[in-house]
């Protein structure tokens, strides 16, 4: 099925920023990231938390 371009019917976010379409990824221990992925809406959490940490980070 293909997808025409400015479908009315086409995706559309809630979001206030629209997420980007290239992903961040990063390599961590297996474990971790078996322990990450079983918390319920990860993604969605991580990116609340980091601007935080970012933040941190960077006056520290």
């Amino acid at each position: 099925m293909v997808f025409k371009k400015k479908h009315k019917n086409g995706f559309t976010t809630n979001r206030e920023h629209p997420l980007i379409s290239n992903p961040v990824c990063l390599r961590m221990d297996e474990e971790l990231a078996k322990e990450l992925k079983a918390i319920p809406d990860w993604q969605e959490r991580l990116r609340l938390a980091l601007p935080e940490l970012i933040k941190k980070w960077k006056a520290g």
